[in-house]
């Protein structure tokens, strides 16, 4: 028998394992769990994906369904809108040459050469040097300037084809004839300088205020040794002489115009032009002698004296554009060469390929002292600053009034020059000069410190909005630009907004600013006001600014709380976009990029087609908002992200009409616009489709039908009836606003 159990009780015992035994066996089990929890996340998402495809397939083929209606309605709203405006245009074209002589205000025709050629003759024969007759002859200059300026903004070369270089050259006449009769007025008040001296100084000092310029006379009649410095009190514009000049026949001219007729000469006014390579042509192969021979032979056979007669004359074509005549070892020498230049082009033409390589002109390298104009724009005109000789006076002798007739035009002095006593009367001069040394011969003193520069003190226009340091630039006339050589000692008085600086040379002047200070954006918004009436809102880098559009014109707003009274004068007043532009830009606002802006500022760069963008803003404009969304960074180039919001047409509507909750935020590109399931207040950019969204071909269609879709029908009726209904100068007056700004790219 075997041995009993030693458990006498005869119940069994559990067997106990090792310890990690157990937990080996829960770990086991947590795995199976994971792995299980695993596979039904995997196959929750592949559903999710799937179902997502799904989707994405449905409304790709709904897309592909409507997408050729919805781009010809689209194609049917932009046309109607441009064939109306260019309708407009070409009337305005047509019938300018009647209307200008219907006016009958005797002014020239600018586009005539031979009226104009006759003008300017007439002028310099009988044109009177009186001050006010120069100033209304100025007037009627700056008239036919501004009338070709605006013939050559509003239409493109190919229209004018040739005339546009004859309007340019007419413009730079007009231009030289303005500046000869302000020489006329001013040597007019030259010579008669002694009638009108100050009781007090003794000196001219003569001040003559135009409608947009302002002449400011100093004559040196007195001559007093201690005279250094003047100011004409009104204009707050001074200058300071050395000691050289105090006791010289001279006068100082400031004539400050409110225009700038230099600039446009300079190389970097214009941006840069793309120049394409053109193509070259496939060369074929060329024929082999033999197969010329052949050919001349069968072409007699066919065609007998008359074949062999077209051979002979393109042989004699051929040695008659020859330069001279060669020997038969020169004859040699160019049979290889046109052997070796065959097999050149036999190569190039088996070259399968040829590409049409299109790149950017090189950049003209300027001096450090150039002013770029493409970086810097001039501010509040220019001041033509001139040291001129004065005209003998008139003397009394006995009662009688005696007068030197002179017939030569107003004479400028130079300076510095070779001879610091260039001016002064010969009695001063032998004075200064005893022993009788030659004047042009070196000076023991440095001429810098016998004859040191000038002092000038500039105020600031009070029309021009300067948000930093003005830069001070001369006219070089020898090579046509802006510089700032020359310029020391420049002190800006930021309180009195009135600036100093010392410069070597008379010459003409100008105030600069960078053209960028305002970009990029920080944000901007599109808010309807009424019926054919919106508002633009542009929170720029420093300043922020409203333009109100309303019909075909629009005005700049004034801020509710302390307005700028640099811009008094521009708020409030209506005029075309195009005027409202350079009024802005030439008040030193400006949120208008120019071509090549992009070069100077930092940008979001999108490859979409931003035109067709604006413009069916423009058509959305009378009945929805747009606003600038955070995600437009994050998007990437492919895509434009902005906030639209539906408004319903009320009069004068407030600017808080738009709630938050009525945003909603779309994605743009050049072939598909729908609704995304996103917020501006979300923390991450996801590309997701909105609930109950679908695609459309444009942005036009995006948001009449999917920003109404939670609501009646009658909405989206009302909506798109308005804006179909919209003026077509408004909507043409609102692009042309929004592509000026380029608010996507630049904020």
């Amino acid at each position: 028998m075997p041995p009993k159990s030693p458990n006498r009780s005869g119940k069994s015992t559990p067997t106990r394992g090792r310890p990690g035994e157990k937990k080996d066996e829960e770990k086991l089990l947590q795995d199976e769990e994971e792995e299980k929890l695993r596979l039904e996340q995997e196959e929750k998402e592949r559903q999710e994906k799937e179902a997502r495809e799904k989707l994405e397939q449905e409304r790709r083929a709904e897309l592909d369904t409507k997408k050729d209606k919805q781009v010809f309605e689209t194609n049917i709203e932009l046309e109607a809108v441009k064939l109306e405006v260019e309708q407009v245009k070409n009337d305005k074209l047509a019938h300018s040459e009647w209307n200008r002589y219907m006016k009958c205000d005797g002014k020239p025709d600018p586009t005539s050469v031979k009226e104009i050629n006759t003008f300017i003759s007439l002028s310099h024969q009988k044109g009177s040097p009186d001050a006010n007759i120069v100033l209304e002859d100025a007037k009627l200059i700056l008239s036919l300037i501004s009338e070709l300026n605006e013939l050559l903004e509003d239409f493109t070369p190919e229209e004018f084809e040739q005339k546009v270089d004859s309007y340019r050259q007419t413009i730079l006449s007009l231009q030289d004839l303005l500046l000869n009769r302000y020489n006329e007025a001013t040597l007019k008040m030259l010579k008669d300088a002694s009638y009108e001296a100050d009781s007090e100084s003794g000196n001219l000092q003569k001040v003559v205020d135009g409608k947009n310029e302002t002449i400011m006379l100093w004559a040196n009649l007195n001559k007093n040794p201690r005279f250094k410095l003047f100011e004409f009190e009104e204009e707050k514009i001074s200058f300071e002489l050395p000691k050289v000049l105090a006791m010289a026949d001279i006068a100082v001219r400031i004539l400050r115009t409110k225009f700038d007729h230099y600039s446009h000469q300079c190389t970097t006014f214009l941006p840069k032009k793309k120049k394409v390579k053109d193509e070259e042509p496939i060369l074929e192969e060329p024929p082999k002698p033999e197969d010329v021979e052949e050919v001349e032979a069968k072409g007699d056979e066919e065609n007998g004296e008359d074949a062999k007669s077209v051979v002979d004359e393109g042989r004699q074509s051929k040695q008659s554009n020859e330069p001279g005549l060669v020997n038969e070892g020169e004859k040699e020498e160019e049979t290889k060469k046109d052997e070796n230049e065959a097999g050149e082009k036999e190569d190039a033409a088996k070259t399968p390929e040829v590409q049409i390589e299109i790149e950017e002109d090189e950049e003209d390298i300027l001096d450090p002292d150039v002013v770029d104009l493409r970086q810097f724009s001039p501010l509040g005109g220019v001041y033509h600053v001139d040291l001129l000789k004065t005209p003998p006076q008139p003397n009394v002798v006995r009662g009688w009034t005696l007068t030197q007739i002179i017939d030569k035009p107003l004479s400028t002095v130079k300076y510095p020059s070779d001879n610091p006593n260039t001016g002064r009367s010969s009695s001063r001069v032998a004075s200064a000069n005893p022993e009788g040394r030659d004047e042009g011969s070196p000076s023991k003193t440095p001429l810098e410190q016998q004859q040191p520069p000038i002092g000038l003190t500039f105020a600031l226009p009070s029309d021009v909005m300067f948000f930093e340091e003005p830069q001070v630039a001369s006219w070089d006339s020898s090579d046509k630009h802006w510089k700032t050589s020359g310029i020391t000692d420049t002190n800006f008085d930021e309180e009195n907004r009135k600036l100093l600086f010392k410069t070597q040379e008379f010459g003409t002047f100008c105030l600069m600013q960078d053209s960028h200070l305002n970009m990029p954006f920080q944000s901007w918004e599109l808010k309807p006001k009424g019926t054919n009436s919106t508002v633009l809102t542009i929170t720029a880098a420093i300043a922020e600014v409203e333009i109100e559009v309303k019909d075909s014109e629009c005005r700049l707003n004034a801020p509710a709380e302390d307005p700028p009274k640099e811009l008094s004068g521009l708020y409030g007043k209506w005029m075309t976009v195009p005027k409202l532009i350079i009024a802005m830009r030439e008040a030193g606002v400006n949120v208008f990029p120019a071509e090549d802006s992009h070069k100077f500022v930092s940008i979001q760069s999108k490859e979409v087609d931003l035109k067709k963008v604006y413009e069916q803003m423009a058509i959305l404009s009378s009945t929805f908002a747009f606003s600038w969304s955070k995600w437009n960074n994050d998007a990437g180039s492919k895509q434009v992200i902005m906030q639209i919001a539906p408004c319903p047409i009320k009069e004068n509507m407030p600017r808080d009409a738009v709630s938050d909750d009525d945003w909603s935020i779309f994605s743009v590109s050049d072939d598909i616009s729908y609704k995304l399931a996103l917020s501006e207040y979300d923390e991450e950019f996801a590309d997701v489709v909105a609930t109950g969204a679908t695609y459309h071909c444009d942005l036009l269609h995006a948001a009449r039908e999917t920003t109404t879709k939670d609501s009646n029908e009658k909405l989206l009726e009302q909506l798109t009836e308005k804006s179909q209904n919209a003026n077509k100068f408004f909507i043409h007056a609102v692009a042309t606003l929004l592509k000026a700004s380029k608010l996507v790219s630049f904020s």
